[in-house]
């Protein structure tokens, strides 16, 4: 099974940061951050670590002078004038995420720590989605000239008994060892982190001891996780020195219980590109072969439209909703009737991924009606989790129609896990993230 360590991990120092919330310095993950939100962290401070974790690219780059180069520049430099000061010992961490959506307060407790790299083959570790080749040459020039990591994967593991939960519970209601605010763009919110440092031996052979026999399921961070082994090999391979306690054999990570968690999960809505030839008629045509249609007027503000369409495809039951806007006052409710027709289409897969929306529409919507093979979605599909955004792309005839999804539940990323499938990319998007900058795990040391 999965191993953990503690490790002596790099934050920032409070008192080098001229102001009152450390969330100055963070950032979130590098694939959520725009070009502007990128340029807006730049000059948000001098210390933020969006210019280790993004860097700007300039077109007077190098191969000796690159966002990469001078992303390992900083982090040296910051390193030398104490900006970054390591822990003292070997430690791991408490992180607690508190955000407020929908009028509802989410509050997520888990345990970071290094989690030893091992091949998905192994089944140690699981990813859940497939990861997306697009970013992975970025991490990987990074990684290799950083040797850190300045954000961590989350990790779900399940453990209904809520082995640490008693600790969770206590250290929690202590004073943490820093607290900070970020924005949440995503959702136009406020999180507050808090975290706790934890390097008493005992309570750390404790959480190792209760997550030993755990198999841990990559929910964020898929891209990093493969990027990682892939270097941990590279090093296996090429460096004399390598051994299994190779700082280049762990990954930094967060640890949640799938059966305590209180995170968000955000679905990722799907646009189809205006060079797709799509005819609204046809599609409603060939539709009804698999799924009940209902067209639904809005004669109201784009706010009110999205917010209808996520109602009315909202269902507490297993069944599939979901919603397609082509531009005009009105959408249209798919409700899949023919189940049968995915055990026909995807008979060596479990009945959980077979259910899970986001493949009902690749299946029979995407690559059937629409004819766009699964080798060809980068060229006619694009993502948003912004409802509001993928409306206004469709009335400016920027895409020819947007999909709304609903959210993955937390039982069904649970259910496909443990079947053995992974779900297709872009699948789930689980919120609150973990700020990146908030820890630093350099593994050259």
């Amino acid at each position: 099974m999965a191993n953990i360590k503690a490790f002596r991990g790099y934050r920032y120092d409070p008192e080098k940061i001229n102001n009152d919330n450390l969330g100055i310095v963070m950032a979130p993950p590098y694939d959520t951050v725009s070009d502007s939100e990128q340029n807006n962290y730049y000059s948000s401070n001098e210390y933020n670590i969006i210019r280790i974790s993004k860097g700007i690219k300039n077109e007077s780059d190098t191969e000796d002078n690159n966002c990469y180069t001078r992303a390992n520049d900083y982090l040296q430099k910051w390193i030398a004038e104490g900006v970054l000061k390591q822990e003292s010992k070997p430690g791991i961490y408490l992180y607690e995420q508190r955000v407020k959506y929908n009028e509802t307060t989410f509050v997520n407790h888990g345990i970071v720590a290094l989690l030893e790299l091992s091949e998905l083959s192994d089944n140690d570790v699981v990813t859940c989605e497939l990861p997306s080749v697009s970013t992975a040459k970025d991490r990987y020039r990074l990684l290799t000239s950083i040797k850190a990591d300045v954000d961590m994967i989350n990790c779900m593991y399940i453990d209904p008994e809520k082995s640490i939960s008693s600790l969770i519970l206590s250290l929690s209601s202590t004073k943490p060892d820093i607290e900070f605010f970020t924005e949440e763009h995503i959702i136009d919110s406020i999180s507050m982190h808090r975290l706790w440092v934890i390097n008493d031996t005992k309570t750390i052979d404790f959480v190792k001891s209760a997550l030993e026999n755990k198999t841990f399921f990559i929910t964020d961070g898929h891209n990093r996780y493969i990027t990682a082994l892939e270097y941990k090999n590279h090093c296996k391979e090429n460096d004399p020195d390598y051994t299994p306690d190779s700082g280049c054999n762990f990954i930094m990570a967060l640890c949640t219980n799938a059966f305590g968690n209180r995170m968000v999960q955000l679905p990722v809505h799907r646009m189809v590109s205006s060079k797709k030839n799509f005819n609204e008629d046809f599609f409603i045509a060939c539709a009804q072969d698999h799924f009940k249609v209902e067209k639904i007027i809005v004669d109201t503000a784009n706010d009110d439209i999205t917010d209808t369409m996520k109602k009315q495809i909202a269902t507490m039951r297993s069944e599939t909703r979901l919603a397609v806007y082509c531009g005009e006052n009105y959408f249209y409710r798919l409700t899949l009737t023919d189940k049968a027709v995915m055990k026909k289409l995807l008979p060596n897969k479990s009945s959980a991924y077979r259910g899970l929306d986001v493949v009902v529409l690749n299946k029979l919507i995407i690559e059937d009606i629409l004819n766009i093979p699964e080798d060809k979605y980068d060229e006619y599909i694009t993502y948003t989790k912004r409802t509001t955004k993928g409306v206004n792309a469709v009335k400016n005839k920027e895409i020819s129609c947007l999909f709304v999804l609903n959210p993955v539940k937390a039982e069904q990323i649970r259910e496909v896990a443990l079947s053995g499938d992974i779900m297709p990319d872009r699948t789930i998007y689980i919120f609150p993230k973990p700020a990146t900058g908030v820890i630093i795990y350099k593994f050259d040391k």
